[in-house]
């Protein structure tokens, strides 16, 4: 038995599959769904997503932010972006770390809004689960 796992964006239906099993990077941590799942929504966070196959094949995205709904047996991730991880320059996204983390050190020098933390968290984020889908991917 499966349900079907749904990856969309405002521009592009990115995934559109049967799945035995998906998980994903909610707001409040991670979050699996099987089959039978009951109906939830919820609020993503930034992270991987995995989406098992019926076939048993892995497919591995990022997604930063969005949101998730079960309903019946489909699964949509709603979000206003989706990288494959097969895509993902690993190389590029550890630059993109350590010039987040760089940032963040250099905010001790002088006063930082709430806001433009939060920017950089989210930055560290997005290059993390960037970094874990490449090698993810390259098993």
């Amino acid at each position: 038995m499966s349900f079907t796992c749904a990856i969309v964006t405002p521009s592009d239906a990115v995934l559109d599959t049967p799945a035995t099993y998906a998980s994903f990077e909610a707001w409040d941590g991670q979050q699996g769904v099987a089959t039978g799942a009951s109906a939830f929504l919820t609020k993503l966070g930034t992270g991987v997503v995995t989406v098992q196959a019926e076939g048993g094949a892995s497919r591995v995205f990022v997604l930063d932010g969005g949101f998730a709904q079960m309903d019946g047996k489909r699964l949509t991730l709603l979000t206003e972006k989706a990288m494959e991880g097969s895509g993902i320059d690993a190389v590029a996204a550890e630059r993109e770390l350590a010039d987040a983390n760089a940032k963040v050190l250099a905010g001790g020098e002088g006063a930082m809004s709430l806001d433009q933390r939060a920017a950089l968290e989210r930055a560290q984020r997005l290059a993390r689960a960037k970094i874990a889908a490449a090698q993810m991917t390259r098993k």
